[in-house]
């Protein structure tokens, strides 16, 4: 009996001292308590299991110290554990006056277990001998000190007992199976320990009870307690997560829907079953020997309702690549990609019209062109002509209200498979429509449309549409659409002819006018451009008053270039002012040299619009009148109607200057606009000058000539002198003669020519 004992003992320490390395190795909040507790344990077996291999009296009294100071130590151990597990208590508390109470009676009692060793007063053993004479085992016999023991031994036993019923009743349900299981451990213990109060036994059990009572502390520590407690965790935090959460066993037999997954599958053995069709139908579709973990879209039909969902198929193996487990995650989608579908529209889509904005047209245009390789496109852009005028006049609603018409007449007239629309910017429009779809009365119908919707306003307006036959569907279709605006630039101004198709003269024309740009200022300081002068003739006697000077770009290259192929360029692209001054300047020159020369003769000089915003004319012109010592009466300034009704507020001031200084001020082109009155009742000017267009009219008719003579006495009455352009017959100098015109000017008497041949013709003043 006895070595079965001790063998059972030397077992149950080995054990404790197992669960302490384990213990301290775990390093978590509980180890060190723990830990402590399986010493204290395995310490109070070692002494007590000591005393049966000494038979010195003074070395088992030692023992029998250790024993008792170790037991009431493992009482309080268990108490910090108790009210430690459950994280009841979060902080440590002052240090109240009944625990120094409590501390220093079990100091005494620790130095009275100690002093016993000597004394005997608190235990007193007693040896106890086999038949034959051998020894057996210590009796022991208790003093009254012993009380002390004992009553600080019930105090801790009930104030643990306390502990675990208030977490057993307090606490979540979770834990109370387990206070319940250590409460009875402990109460055994108390009753055995306890017992050898009153009762002498040769063995004591209630030490080999601290093992089962340690390993135990030890398993809810680190095993029971977190496991229970994680799995509890994941179940809640399973059916409470957003997302659908079915798990399979390694034959595929569900055993776990999550409430998301049972709203999508149903309850009970329906909703495991039709979770079980559904895997199975994934898995016919992607084998489980393709992949580990397979992620795809799924569309569900949900309580009559499609839901879409991000579909997670996972398959959990062993160390041996086995099946364990799998689980199923449907995510519900449905919503965020409503939202990321408003949010691409709403950065696709132009917020007024709807259409495709400039980014996603062109986009979208490159897609379909890929796709679609054997069909035939077309790309259509649309411009309405000075739709600012609209918003100045009736407002940003109104013009708002064009826009919108305009985007809807064209995605509806040619709307249709592979069909694209979108607005690119303010009143620019382009579409991509196949061309066997593609009718030109549509668009013929989308203008008159348009236009009758703003008569109510009493304007007229003019969309143009340039169209460009796709022919190679890998070009960026921002060239196609930059080829189909060509085209609209091609027929601007034109009120007839407001629908044109793209064609190779436009691009021509286009690389013309950027070659213009481009060599234009090298030109310009290589002095290719050069002064021609066109007589201006006295009708009186037909001597030679002046001329104007008119530019010919003669290159080196390709011989002398028409002003036709450069003025427009130039206006166009903003440099036209460069050519003007140094114009300007070429004739203040000559007038300076005949000036010397005694010659009384005058030049004058073209104003365009872009003048006025890029150079100081009034500065300039009267720059140029103090650096060559010149009359600013020979210097003569023409400038058209057009060019003054673009800002005639603006354009008055610096004209009203000009003639204050000196200048003779001539309105050219007149006739030609639509506000010449106007333009004369508001401008002081000293000459103006027909339009050749007049003299130019089918057979000069009558109504022509009176016209013309209206347009002469009515600039008589006014002061004004009249010059008429054009003069090409002699039966048109006869009758401007007769209606009193003053000057001519024309082929009649001369072509525009040379510096060199003007002066070697006129300079003596000599007539036609």
């Amino acid at each position: 009996m006895k070595a079965l004992y001790l063998t059972w003992n030397a077992i149950s320490i080995i054990s404790l001292v197992v669960f302490v390395f384990f213990a301290i190795k775990k390093k978590t909040r509980l180890s060190p308590i723990v830990a402590t507790l399986c010493s204290l344990a395995a310490l109070c077996l070692i002494s007590y299991t000591a005393q049966f291999y000494t038979t010195n009296k003074r070395v088992a009294l030692a023992f029998c110290a250790i024993y008792y100071i170790c037991d009431l130590c493992v009482l309080s151990v268990i108490y910090l554990f108790v009210i430690s597990i459950a994280e009841i208590s979060k902080s440590a508390k002052n240090i109240t006056a009944p625990v120094w109470v409590f501390f220093v009676l079990s100091i005494l009692d620790f130095i009275g277990f100690i002093s016993n060793i000597w004394t005997e007063n608190v235990i007193k053993l007693s040896p106890v001998f086999f038949a034959d004479g051998s020894f057996d085992y210590w009796k022991r016999s208790f003093g009254w000190p012993m009380y002390l023991d004992m009553t600080l031994q019930i105090v801790m036993c009930a104030l643990i007992l306390l502990a675990l019923l208030k977490r057993t009743f307090k606490l979540p349900s979770f834990y109370r199976g387990n206070f319940i299981t250590l409460m009875i451990f402990f109460l055994i213990v108390i009753i055995l320990n306890n017992s050898n109060y009153f009762y002498t036994f040769k063995f004591e059990m209630s030490i080999t009870l601290y093992v089962f009572l340690a390993a135990y502390a030890f398993q809810i520590s680190f095993w029971g307690l977190n496991s229970s407690l994680l799995n509890t965790m994941l179940s809640l935090v399973s059916e409470n997560i957003s997302y659908a959460v079915i798990c399979f066993a390694s034959r595929g037999k569900c055993f776990y829907l999550n409430r998301e997954a049972r709203a999508i599958f149903g309850f009970g053995h329906m909703g495991v079953a039709a979770a079980e069709a559904y895997r199975d139908k994934l898995l016919a579709q992607y084998p489980e020997k393709m992949f580990d973990f397979l992620t795809l879209t799924q569309s569900l039909q949900v309580n009559s309702e499609t839901r879409t969902y991000e579909c997670e198929y996972k398959i959990v193996k062993d160390s041996k690549d086995r099946n364990v487990v799998s689980y199923l995650k449907l995510a519900d989608t449905t919503e965020e990609i409503k939202r990321l579908e408003e949010e691409k529209y709403k950065t696709e889509r132009d917020a007024l019209t709807g259409l495709y904005n400039r980014s996603a047209f062109f986009k979208k245009a490159t897609e379909i062109l890929r796709v679609n390789k054997s069909a035939d496109f077309l790309l259509i852009a649309t411009d309405i002509m000075d739709f600012k005028i609209v918003n100045n006049l009736f407002g940003e609603e109104a013009g708002n209200e064009v826009l919108k018409l305009q985007a809807a007449l064209l995605s509806s007239s040619l709307n249709g498979p592979n069909s694209i629309f979108g607005r690119l910017t303010a009143d620019k429009f382009a579409a991509l429509v196949p061309k066997n779809s593609f009718k030109i009365s549509a668009i013929e119908q989308n203008n008159a449309t348009l236009q009758q919707a703003v008569t109510k306003y009493n304007y007229k307006l003019q969309n143009y549409t340039g169209i460009y036959e796709i022919s190679d569907k890998f070009e960026n279709p921002k060239f196609m659409y930059d080829k189909a605006a060509m085209t609209i630039e091609n027929i601007r101004g034109n009120l007839e002819n407001t629908i044109a198709f793209y064609d190779s003269s436009i691009m021509d024309k286009q690389i013309h006018d950027k070659r213009v740009v481009s060599e234009f200022d090298e030109a310009l300081s290589n002095g290719e451009f050069v002064m021609y002068l066109q007589p201006q003739i006295n009708a009186a006697d037909e001597k030679i008053l002046g001329a104007e000077a008119l530019v010919r770009w003669i290159s080196p290259e390709r011989g002398i270039i028409p002003p036709i192929e450069f003025i427009p360029v130039l206006e166009k692209s903003g440099l036209i002012h460069k050519l003007d001054q140094y114009m300007w300047e070429e004739a203040a020159k000559k007038l300076a040299e005949w000036k010397a020369a005694n010659n009384d003769m005058y030049i004058s000089i073209n104003i365009s619009a872009k003048d006025f915003y890029y150079c100081d004319v009034y500065n300039f012109l009267t720059g140029l009148v103090e650096k060559y010592k010149i009359q600013p009466q020979k210097l003569n300034i023409e400038i058209t109607e057009t060019v003054l009704m673009q800002d005639i507020s603006a354009h008055r001031q610096v004209i009203q200057k000009l003639n204050d200084y000196g200048f003779t001020i001539e309105m050219d082109d007149f006739g030609s606009g639509y506000s010449s009155l106007n333009t004369l009742k508001n401008l002081e000017m000293n000459t103006l000058k027909i339009d050749m267009g007049f003299l130019r009219e089918a057979n000069f008719s009558q109504k022509i000539k009176d016209i013309i003579s209206s347009i002469i006495s009515m600039s008589k009455t006014l002061g004004m002198t009249v010059i008429t352009e054009g003069v090409e017959t002699e039966d048109q100098v006869k009758f401007l003669k007769n209606a009193n015109c003053d000057i001519f000017q024309g082929y009649f008497f001369s072509k525009p020519v040379s510096v060199s041949d003007f002066e070697k013709k006129y300079c003596e003043g000599a007539a036609k």
